[in-house]
């Protein structure tokens, strides 16, 4: 009988702590995999871009080189040596 009694006691909590537990893991898993994926590398400007802005007269060329070299030390920021 007392077995009984304390069990319903307890029954509120064991699913409480198994609903965290859930809960916790799926947000873990997905934690995990969202760092996992590969940044994005999405540039506003691509380099045929930018050349097309310097020929049309939108940009100097002191800013074509400046956003040009942008780019290309984002790129290689971005990209890994697979060989390493």
């Amino acid at each position: 009988m007392f077995l009984a009694v304390g069990f319903t006691d307890i029954l509120p909590a064991i699913i409480l702590l198994l609903a965290f537990t859930i809960v916790g893991g799926v947000v873990i898993f997905g934690l995990r995999r969202k760092l996992k994926q590969p940044p994005s590398t999405t540039i506003a400007f691509t380099l045929g871009d930018l050349k097309r802005l310097r020929d049309e007269g939108s940009i100097s060329q002191q800013e074509y080189e400046r956003a040009k070299d942008s780019i290309i030390t984002s790129v290689k920021k971005t990209t890994t040596d697979i060989s390493k």
